[in-house]
């Protein structure tokens, strides 16, 4: 069982490796304010008013999908674009625990209640508040899956590394805003699901 590291970095370009990770750190917090901007409430004030009620009923979700889409292609597409270096890759046994670990995500992944279709936007959501399976483990069971299949991968370079750190770190604060809408529509029932379930990691509640 052994990781191979990259090895340290010579302190001349230690500012140029800095000034790298943090384009990538960058181009994801670019990232995270358009989509944070396109599901605020003033956004979709806006929206509403410009496409009307029955047309942001009807097609909201799925330009969201879409232009959503294309903000993480766009970004993977500028990251993919910038110098990198190997930072380890991890091999015998702690490579199959990592696996492991990944593995136990993916399956909070399915074990999470979600439509396809109403995901994508091509049905209308249900207004429903699940509260069983995943959900009654974490309240934010599809971010915490995610979030443990990126930072648990036994191969990471420099920069997949600072994407994994950026989008795990905006999964977490995203859930801050979530609740807000889901307070909004479910009120009283949702303040007592919060009260029974962490967050996002599955400790148990004192």
């Amino acid at each position: 069982m052994r990781v191979k590291s990259a090895g340290m970095i010579p302190s001349e370009t230690g500012v140029r490796v800095a000034m790298e990770i943090l384009r990538v750190v960058l181009a994801w917090g670019a990232f995270a304010a358009f989509h944070s901007l396109t599901v605020s409430e003033g956004y979709e004030r806006l929206a509403r008013r410009v496409m009307g009620e029955r047309k942001f009923d009807a097609f909201h979700r799925l330009l969201f999908t879409t232009y959503s889409f294309a903000a993480t292609a766009a970004t993977l597409l500028y990251v993919h674009s910038l110098p990198d270096a190997p930072l380890y890759r991890a091999e015998g046994w702690l490579r199959i625990a990592l696996h492991a670990v990944q593995a136990s995500g993916a399956a909070l992944l399915l074990w999470t209640p979600w439509n396809l279709r109403e995901f994508i936007g091509l049905r209308p959501p249900q207004r429903q508040l699940h509260t069983g399976k995943a959900y009654g483990i974490v309240r934010h069971p599809l971010y915490l899956g995610f979030s443990v299949l990126l930072a648990f991968q036994p191969v990471q370079t420099r920069n997949s590394f600072a994407t994994t750190a950026s989008i795990v770190a905006y999964f977490y604060l995203a859930t801050f805003l979530e609740e807000r809408r889901m307070e909004r529509a479910f009120g009283e029932a949702y303040k007592e699901y919060r009260k029974r379930v962490p967050r996002f990691f599955p400790l148990p509640r004192p």
